[in-house]
C-alpha cells in the first residue's frame, strides 16, 4: 500500500532541487513564468470583491 509520504514534491535537500533545476531550459522557465503570472491574474480577477483597502498594500507580486 501506498502512502503520502512516497508521493512528496523534491526538496531542496543537498542540492537535489539546484540539480533538478539546473535541467531546465531558459525557455521551459520563462513559459512556466508566464503561465503563473497568468493563474495569478486569473485568481486576482476571481477574488476582487474581496479587495480592501488594506489588502491592497499587501499584493501578491513581487
Amino acid at each position: 500500500m501506498t502512502t503520502s509520504s512516497e508521493h512528496r514534491a523534491p526538496t531542496p535537500e543537498e542540492g537535489t532541487w539546484h540539480a533538478l533545476t539546473a535541467t531546465l531550459s531558459p525557455q521551459s522557465t520563462d513559459q512556466f513564468d508566464e503561465w503563473v503570472s497568468e493563474q495569478l491574474q486569473d485568481l486576482e480577477e476571481h477574488l476582487r470583491e474581496f479587495v480592501s483597502p488594506r489588502s491592497l498594500q499587501k499584493s501578491l507580486r513581487g
